[in-house]
């Protein structure tokens, strides 16, 4: 068993709370406008992480949280509190509404475009029923529920003090949209009604109400809670003046700031964090620059002067407690123009004090966690006293409320963490205070107290490699994988999203998770990485991503199987796969000694195994040998040089049997063949059959006696396809090409 392991006064960032507007996130994008703006931020913004559309309703619980009720959310139309888990179809429950409007471009709910959670707003339902797939703009009937609605046959104008989140929602979705990697190009418009169109307005409403409503504690909350979960941002949200900059005419401001970056190495609680920005003006030299600085988003009530070393500016924010988050910003003046940069954040790390258990020692190699004990409880009856332990690792898989975790390769290093307070990435190395707790037997980490982040990008644990009828309890939230296992059921959406796969040794269940979902096809191979989970009396592997799902992929080249004449200017060459046309067909792959020269090579039509040589007349009863080179499989694997020695003799097998030659029947077989043949005179020899890949299937011997010779091979146990009978005596050989139905 490892060790407990003690570590005192570990510096390390925490993390429990949302304050992520990281240093520099909008580098490259100050200074431009228009289309060169929207291309900026395009390139910011672009490939966040994607989830189900399911679970829009978790990130719900925090990104549209009631400030006076954590246990509810606001309704974006309506303003009303309601509880966050309640959703149906109609009435009063809550709706997932999608801002821009589904039916404007086929949206659906499909990753990424209609299931992006900065364009998903919990509403009324009976309310979402209503406002459709309408555009936006001003006027119309009040509506009698939301009351601060109005709506007409082709708009919809929601209430005042959600305008300007609405406006910077649609012009989100038209900037992280633009028709790359096969995603929609989405369009704001100045006009409505423009179903089903990729398209939605109405621009000039929403450039007014972007001004008139201006970003509040609420929705820069909503936007931090969602770049935890995807890792993307609005950029509108950070700053509403580039909504104006690139569908208004709003010209940049002369004063630039670029390459915004914290110098420190470490960001501890005893120095002081320097802050470091490229800072220029269009319209003359920088006169001054300082950073303004505070406590919260809306007061920067601090102010330092930075120095500077061309148009490099630098200052330094004084040293501060530990678990204290700053906000500051930049601001500079030309003289005559002045400006400020995005605001952004950092927080001071914490300092963790305690003593780790490792997940080894939590798992304790058994069925229920030594850390979860069994008590009695005042009935006699059993119940599960869940202990409380601290823990670290790197994060394997993360999901969106739960996530996987190891401190080790092998069996019984893994971890399942049920949080949704926050969403660490894949590659985190963390530390975790929390319950252990079992369910159903799975060991989990529940209620965690204390959240860690010590840094980012870290080198997963190699997956441990594991036969499909072997997952058990030591692999449970284990990073595993199974290799060349075939789809032998791909119908997912029947089976609560899960396929099945077997590698020979039993089937085991695929999960297409809420971050990536794999569309498997019956009898094709796969290798399949992820952490093993267990619920439900199953195991499954979880997908994380594209890079979890690799179809089978051949790495070996084809081999040279055996080498049969078939007569005096006829070779049959048999591969150990299917072989490429050209190459196959090429006839420099082929030299065959004894001055035999080869004039044409086929591949044999409906068995691309088999390539029939046409060669120069073999007149002399000897051994050849015949040299393969050049020749490629399907998937483009060359094979190196390979030489094969075969005899010939014209005479030989005729001497034996009647015109050198015998009958099988019927062929195509199915559960038996028979073999028959005349013989000049008795004889002893071997009937084999072989697979196309060379594998010897079958082995007789067998007497000759002279005049009609009858035998019968049983096929039953054979799998359809082409096969190769061989009859070897000892004055030489002969074969056909069977077939099994």
């Amino acid at each position: 068993m490892k060790k407990l392991l003690t570590i005192i006064a570990i510096l390390i960032a925490m993390q429990m709370t949302t304050h992520s507007q990281e240093t520099g996130y909008y580098n490259g994008a100050d200074g431009k406008s228009g289309e060169e703006l929207k291309t900026a931020l395009y390139d910011i913004i672009k490939g966040h992480k994607s989830y189900d559309y399911s679970l829009a309703s978790t990130a719900f619980i925090e990104s549209d949280q009631d400030p006076e009720n954590e246990e509810n959310v606001i309704l974006v139309y309506t303003g009303r509190s309601h509880p966050n888990d309640d959703y149906g179809s109609g009435g009063d429950y809550i709706n997932r509404e999608h801002v821009w409007a589904k039916s404007h471009g086929d949206l659906d709910e499909d990753p990424p475009e209609g299931s992006d959670f900065h364009n998903l707003k919990p509403a009324d339902a009976s309310v979402n029923m209503d406002k459709s797939n309408l555009d936006f703009d001003n006027g119309g009937e009040q509506h009698d529920e939301a009351t601060g609605c109005y709506y007409d046959s082709d708009s919809w104008e929601p209430r005042d003090e959600v305008k300007g989140d609405i406006a910077r929602i649609i012009f989100y979705m038209a900037t992280r949209y633009e028709g790359e990697n096969g995603e929609k190009d989405l369009q704001v418009v100045d006009e409505v009604d423009t179903y089903p169109e990729p398209e939605h307005g109405k621009l000039s409403t929403l450039l007014e109400w972007n001004e008139q409503d201006p970003p509040d504690a609420f929705e820069r909350n909503r936007n931090n809670v969602i770049f935890n979960w995807q890792h993307n941002r609005n950029p509108f949200i950070d700053n509403p003046e580039w909504a104006n900059r690139i569908w208004g005419g709003g010209q940049t401001e002369p004063v630039i700031f670029d390459d915004i970056t914290i110098t420190n190495e470490e960001i501890n609680s005893e120095d002081a964090i320097e802050i470091s920005a490229n800072v220029h003006s269009t319209a003359g030299d920088i006169n001054s620059a300082s950073i303004k600085w505070g406590y919260s988003y809306e007061n920067l009530n601090n102010e330092i002067s930075m120095s500077a070393d061309g148009n490099t500016y630098a200052g330094e924010i004084p040293a501060q407690s530990e678990d204290e988050t700053v906000y500051y910003q930049i601001v500079a003046s030309d003289g005559t123009n002045n400006d400020e940069s995005v605001t952004y954040n950092y927080t001071i790390p914490a300092t963790f004090d305690g003593e780790l258990v490792s997940i080894y020692d939590i798992q304790g190699q058994q069925d229920i966690s030594p850390m979860a004990d069994q008590i009695q409880d005042d009935d006699g009856t059993e119940e599960l006293n869940y202990g409380e332990v601290s823990t670290s690792g790197v994060v394997t898989a993360s999901f969106g409320g739960m996530f996987f975790m190891q401190d080790g390769e092998g069996p019984w290093n893994g971890m399942m963490v049920y949080e949704d307070s926050f969403i660490p990435q894949i590659g985190d190395s963390i530390v975790l205070t929390g319950l252990v707790k079992e369910y159903y037997n799975m060991t989990e980490m529940v209620e965690i107290s204390e959240y860690y982040h010590i840094a980012s990008d870290v080198s997963l644990p190699d997956p441990t490699v594991i036969n499909t009828g072997a997952a058990e309890e030591q692999y449970e939230s284990v990073l595993v994988k199974v290799v060349d296992a075939e789809c032998t059921y791909d119908e997912y959406y029947n089976d609560y999203d899960m396929w099945r796969v077997d590698d020979g040794s039993g089937e085991l269940k695929i999960h297409n998770s809420s971050t990536y979902k794999h569309n498997p096809n019956e009898g094709d191979v796969y290798t399949i990485t992820g952490p093993l989970n267990y619920d439900y009396g199953e195991f499954k592997i979880e997908l994380r991503n594209e890079d979890d799902v690799t179809p089978f992929q051949d790495e070996t080249a084809p081999e040279l199987v055996s080498v049969y004449p078939n007569d005096t200017t006829e070779i049959n060459v048999n591969f150990s796969e299917d072989v490429e046309k050209s190459s196959a067909e090429n006839t420099a792959n082929y030299i065959i000694d004894g001055e035999i020269e080869v004039t044409e090579a086929k591949r044999v039509l409906l068995e691309n195994t088999q390539v029939k040589l046409t060669v120069t007349k073999m007149t002399v009863a000897e051994s050849y040998s015949l040299t393969v080179s050049g020749v490629m499989d399907l998937d483009g694997n060359t094979m190196e040089d390979t030489t094969l020695a075969f005899s010939y003799n014209p005479d030989g097998i005729a001497e034996v049997i009647r015109e050198g030659s015998f009958k099988i029947t019927p062929n195509p077989f199915d559960e038996k063949t028979v073999i028959r043949m005349m013989a000049k005179k008795g004889s002893e020899g071997k009937m084999k059959v072989y697979a196309p890949d060379g594998r010897l299937v079958q082995s007789h011997v067998i007497s000759l006696n002279q005049g009609s010779n009858k035998f019968t091979l049983r096929t039953r146990n054979l799998k359809a396809g082409t096969y190769f009978f061989v009859l070897e005596l000892s004055d030489g050989k002969a074969h056909k090409i069977m077939i099994k139905k």
